[in-house]
């Protein structure tokens, strides 16, 4: 990158760890580090960074300009110290929160836990809670967090700049979303059923009539014939025997 690059995003990556890393949805853990991909995120989501990668942030560490971030393997972390902000606030009425749909069913029964994070990032605009959330779902499904009702029952609500409070857990009694949806049924597919063979008739003529053996009136008759047939060969199978012996 060249020179004024570099000086650019030092300015943004300095203003989202030192200033306002809510304004970006973001929150730093409590050791003051923040997970390398999670910076990534909110840097490919401002216009004229997208092209931004782990070589250009390693680039501006080594440079000569003064880098107000140290790198380590997973995280980055500034080098001058957020001041500490007490934990002892009283949040707003609601809240929000953008959930994944794979693990929504899940909030809704277990609550709020965090994941890899100690905390939980709870908005005050649903337009900021959507924008964490589209980071790891396209989709995800806003639930609204009854924070007052919360914090009047014991739970404690840190603030992060103006647009984030973050918890540690919170139960489900204090969430409220969209029901779940049943799954459908399995439906059973009905194959269609063969066709019967058309039967082909023989079409009668004027002045004609068509035998049919199965109305005979008299179905040994055909038997006897055959029975009679058999009997004259056999006789003149003896005739010829005779002769033959003369």
């Amino acid at each position: 990158m060249r020179k004024y690059q570099l000086q650019e995003l030092k300015k943004i990556i300095e203003y989202i760890l030192l200033y306002r890393p809510d304004e970006f949805g973001l929150f730093l853990d409590d050791d003051g580090s923040l997970p390398i991909k999670e910076l990534m995120w909110a840097l490919h989501e401002e216009e004229g960074w997208k092209h931004i990668r782990l070589g250009h942030l390693k680039e501006l560490s080594y440079s000569h300009l003064e880098s107000p971030f140290t790198l380590e393997e997973k995280c980055i972390k500034p080098k001058k110290p957020r001041e500490q902000i007490s934990s002892a606030t009283v949040p707003p009425r609601l809240l929000f929160y953008a959930a994944r749909r794979k693990v929504y069913p899940v909030i809704l029964k277990h609550g709020l836990r965090p994941g890899g994070r100690p905390y939980v990032p709870l908005a005050t605009t649903e337009e900021i809670a959507l924008r964490i959330g589209r980071r790891r779902d396209p989709k995800p499904i806003l639930l609204t967090i009854h924070a007052a009702q919360a914090h009047d029952e014991g739970h404690t609500f840190s603030p992060c700049g103006e647009l984030l409070y973050l918890v540690r857990t919170l139960p489900p009694t204090f969430l409220s979303g969209p029901p779940l949806r049943e799954p459908a049924k399995p439906t059973k597919v009905s194959r269609p059923k063969a066709p019967e063979p058309v039967k082909i008739g023989v079409p009668e003529m004027t002045g004609s009539f068509l035998l049919d053996p199965a109305r005979d009136p008299d179905p040994m008759r055909r038997e006897r014939r055959k029975k009679d047939k058999e009997r004259k060969r056999q006789r003149s199978r003896e005739r010829r025997h005779k002769r033959s012996r003369r």
